[in-house]
């Protein structure tokens, strides 16, 4: 379904705005029949309880909702009568006198809570103070790339040695490099800025090319692109002034291009923070949770919101979200009960709960907190600082996400979640009935190189390959960390011979890195065994495939790619 545009959502905002309006005037009028019948001579207690409690959550919706629509005096009203009646509503006693004394009905329905009551009518049509601040203009976030774009690395202002050296190097690594000057970053288009890149100049060059990102940031709304200089002052003022002028990083030479690669590869991925994520809304005031998500879709959040408490795990299981914004009463459902039934679901423990609710008592606030939310919103709550705290708490949720599912060294997938997903593919092969292909990868005499250059040229070394894999395959694919050396990636919609061309573009250039060590510079080969998946009857067996066909490969010799094929 293609995403509506800002000027469409405008639309639908509008007419939400206009539906509430129509329901608050016949909330109101139900709120002046209750007050007629509280008037009443001879009301019994069980009816004056049931009239109070009905009237206090119509206030209680009022308080929350009308903000939102452009009617915040409304609002503010409505939260005052609410809280009024409140101590009425948390009475073990029902109406009546209050425990500890407390007041009475008669306390709390005073003629002057009538003639309030009464008043609100009138600020309906009074001019409104609109508490949308459009998420389109209030969200000056930057464009940030997402992490799958390519990374161009702009060398700017090198000396030409060094701008040879590390085009050619840093192409080996995956990345699209160019050499050019200050006038061609000034030129660079709309289109090209939205993607990632980073920028390696001098560190005599900082301050003019920190000049010329910032003019760039500021014409395009961009995140500002990292930095990074080479040079030899090492010293605490040199590394403060460059700091100072906007550098992100500074490489001493001669340069350790793995290093460097790796660097880029983190500054780029730091600043992909503000990547909108997956929202489930559930309120029962549908307007309310329409309006949430039509903010949210326009911020660039899928956003999935339902108003019924009982499609809650068909929901989850749908959208599988990375918050969730949950309202506190809803009818005869508590959403606070309703977060503990999810908290039932193993998978949903570490599901971040946002609880919207128009309750400002901290003392309740955190009770609700205890029984499984881990946050409040408070209703009314403005369009500019919804998209804002959804974002930060979308981050958090997916920077946690990331140290449950990635491996740490790498940030590919762990082994268990790389099974996952080519357990998945396989399925989807047989569903669809595509060809789509796994192979095994393993670095050639990886012992050798830990015994005798040490585990942290090994690790420069993993690190390397999992780089290049990330900028030299698609998007679609899909890669992991098996274990030790060894990687797994599904390759979608992709035939086995069509896997050997692009990992054997992948061999070609890993053995083209260069890794600095105390006895000089080596370079490290690898080898990849490839099997579709279609062909076999479980995932299981079609990684057994690979693995099979990457044993072939290393006894054929190492540094390149074999396929599976039936042995007689």
């Amino acid at each position: 379904m293609a995403k509506d545009s800002s000027a469409e959502i405008a639309v639908k905002l509008e007419g939400l705005r206009q539906s509430f309006r129509q329901k608050a005037v016949r909330d109101l009028d139900q709120l002046d029949e209750f007050l007629a019948r509280m008037a009443e001579r001879g009301l019994g207690q069980e009816d004056q309880h049931a009239i109070i409690k009905t009237m206090y959550h119509l206030l209680h919706r009022l308080a929350g909702s009308a903000g939102t629509f452009g009617l915040g005096i409304l609002g503010s009203e409505a939260r005052k009568l609410e809280q009024s009646l409140k101590p009425l509503i948390e009475s073990d006693q029902g109406v009546g006198l209050v425990p500890n004394g407390g007041p009475c009905v008669e306390d709390i329905l005073t003629p002057d809570f009538f003639h309030r009551a009464r008043q609100l009518r009138t600020m309906l049509s009074q001019p409104q103070s609109t508490f949308r601040e459009r998420a389109g203009d209030a969200a000056t976030e930057p464009v940030v790339p997402p992490l799958e774009a390519a990374i161009a690395v702009y060398l700017c202002d090198l000396p030409e040695a060094v701008g040879v050296f590390l085009k050619h190097t840093l192409t080996n690594h995956g990345f699209t490099v160019e050499r050019v000057d200050v006038s061609d970053l000034l030129n660079l288009s709309g289109e090209v800025c939205a993607g990632a890149f980073a920028v390696i100049t001098r560190e005599e060059s900082v301050a003019s090319i920190s000049s010329a990102l910032q003019l760039l940031k500021q014409q395009y709304g961009i995140s500002s692109p990292p930095l990074i200089c080479t040079g030899n002052h090492n010293d605490f003022d040199r590394r403060y002034s460059l700091a100072d002028l906007g550098a992100d990083a500074l490489f001493s030479e001669p340069l350790d291009v793995p290093l460097l690669a790796d660097r880029i590869e983190r500054l780029i991925n730091e600043r992909s923070k503000a990547i909108p994520g997956r929202v489930l809304i559930l309120d029962d005031d549908e307007d309310l949770g329409r309006h949430y998500q039509l903010v949210l879709q326009e911020a660039g959040f899928d956003v999935h919101a339902i108003s019924d408490p009982e499609e809650v795990l068909l929901a989850l299981a749908e959208c599988r979200p990375d918050i969730m914004l949950l309202d506190v009463r809803m009818g005869h459902y508590s959403g606070v009960t309703v977060a503990k039934l999810i908290r039932f679901e193993p998978q949903w423990l570490s599901l971040p709960i946002i609880y919207l609710s128009s309750e400002k008592d901290r003392s309740v606030q955190l009770e609700a907190l205890a029984q499984g939310g881990d946050e409040f919103m408070t209703k009314p709550v403005s369009d500019d600082y919804l998209v804002r705290a959804v974002q930060v708490r979308c981050y958090r949720a997916r920077q946690l996400n990331q140290l449950i599912i990635r491996d740490s060294l790498t940030s590919l997938l762990k082994h268990s979640v790389i099974k996952q997903e080519i357990e998945k593919e396989h399925a989807r092969c047989l569903r669809m009935g595509h060809v789509s292909t796994v192979a095994m990868i393993d670095l050639d005499h990886f012992k050798q190189v830990n015994d005798r250059y040490g585990h942290r040229t090994g690790d420069h070394v993993i690190k390397a390959l999992a780089n290049l894999l990330r900028h030299r395959l698609r998007s679609t694919d899909v890669i992991g960390r098996y274990g030790g050396e060894e990687f797994a990636v599904v390759l979608p919609e992709c035939t086995s011979n069509m896997a050997i061309e692009v990992l054997g573009k992948v061999c070609d250039g890993f053995s083209e890195i260069l890794f600095t060590t105390s006895e000089g510079e080596i370079s490290v080969t690898l080898s990849a065994g490839v099997a579709e998946l279609n062909a076999f009857k479980s995932a299981n067996d079609a990684l057994n495939a690979a693995d099979q066909a990457l044993y072939w490969r290393k006894k054929a010799g190492r540094d390149g790619v074999t396929a599976w094929h039936p042995q007689s």
